[in-house]
């Protein structure tokens, strides 16, 4: 593995904001307390689940509770958002955090609610998210843009602050699509992979996003449930009531969209699955199993950035996994 981070989805279980909030700051700090690189961060709105909305909100705040780990955004649902308002948001956090900002770029997701109140078209959402990322990256260069496309009108557009480092941060893609796999090799961007799925269709990918002249300096970026501990059948009942509920969150933020193709596994419900292919893709056992796991994931996809999801609804349990796999299984990774 290349790096090692963590997966903040800020969950909301018990209807308390602040004090969930506050627990998942706690946890980024335990992160990089135990040495995690990286800490990447959803956006989702309207979810009462997922209360990480104000994506820049939250990646401000721990730059200022944090000295080095990475702050990701995983990932800016660009559709939504006006590119020059991004554009002003990511140069002045990068400023405040000291370069530290990595950025995760998505489409929306298959959350029609989004779509809806946002006013942005499902169907067009690729078309906008690849035009907004180019007028971004221009954006960021720090020169004057002018910018006549379908969704995105500038004429003489500067933004200020100017970013910190010359050009945008390093850009990564929440894609596994045909059509963006092929726009993050022809922009130097990396990808980015969902903790549902597989190892073998995310091989399959990333041997094609190679094939296009992908950039190895940006690594995959690979999301997976994580439950640590010395007892694996504590590890897998930790984590199977909050994977299985996690599933059935997203299932019900989902409708059916005509046009889109079905996303596994929200799409079936979580008695359809049994426990051996819910924990298919993930990191759930004792230290040894975990190594395991880890190894035979990494034979099948390479070297990624392993994103790690704590898979519990007690944060206390979530930070002694985390500590548990700092010190017993990376090491055995990392030798």
């Amino acid at each position: 593995m290349k790096r090692f981070a963590l997966f903040a989805n800020f969950e909301n279980p018990m209807g308390d904001t602040r004090r969930a909030l506050l627990e998942s700051v706690r946890t980024v700090c335990h992160a990089e307390a135990l040495g995690y690189e990286e800490v990447w961060l959803t956006e989702h709105h309207f979810n009462p689940f997922s209360v990480s909305a104000a994506l820049f909100s939250l990646l401000s705040y721990l730059a200022a509770r944090t000295r080095s780990i990475g702050l990701g955004a995983g990932a800016l649902l660009l559709p939504f958002h006006e590119p020059f308002r991004v554009a002003e948001e990511i140069a002045t956090l990068d400023a405040l955090s000291g370069g530290r900002l990595l950025l995760g770029i998505g489409r929306g997701g298959p959350f029609p609610e989004q779509f809806r109140h946002f006013g942005v078209s499902h169907d067009e959402s690729r078309a906008r998210m690849f035009e907004g990322m180019a007028v971004l990256e221009k954006l960021l260069g720090g020169t004057q843009v002018w910018h006549q496309g379908t969704f995105h009108h500038y004429e003489d557009l500067s933004v200020y602050p100017r970013p910190m480092r010359p050009g945008p941060p390093p850009i990564w893609l929440a894609s596994m699509s045909d059509e963006g796999v092929e726009l993050a090799a022809r922009r130097s961007y990396g990808l980015m992979a969902p903790s549902a799925a597989p190892a073998s269709r995310i091989a399959a990918v990333m041997e094609r996003w190679r094939a296009l002249g992908g950039n190895p300096a940006r690594p995959l970026v690979l999301a997976r449930y994580l439950s640590c501990h010395e007892d694996g059948r504590r590890a897998r009942e930790d984590a199977m009531p909050f994977i299985r509920d996690f599933g059935s969150n997203m299932r019900a933020a989902i409708c059916r969209i005509p046009s889109a193709a079905p996303v596994q596994p929200f799409s079936q419900p979580e008695s359809a699955f049994t426990e051996a292919q819910i924990l298919a893709n993930a990191i759930v056992g004792d230290p040894a199993a975990c190594v395991e796991q880890c190894l035979a994931l990494k034979e099948v996809v390479g070297d990624c950035v392993l994103l790690l999801k704590p898979a519990s609804y007690d944060p206390e349990i979530n930070r002694r996994s985390l500590t548990l796999f700092a010190e017993q299984v990376r090491p055995r990774l990392t030798s």
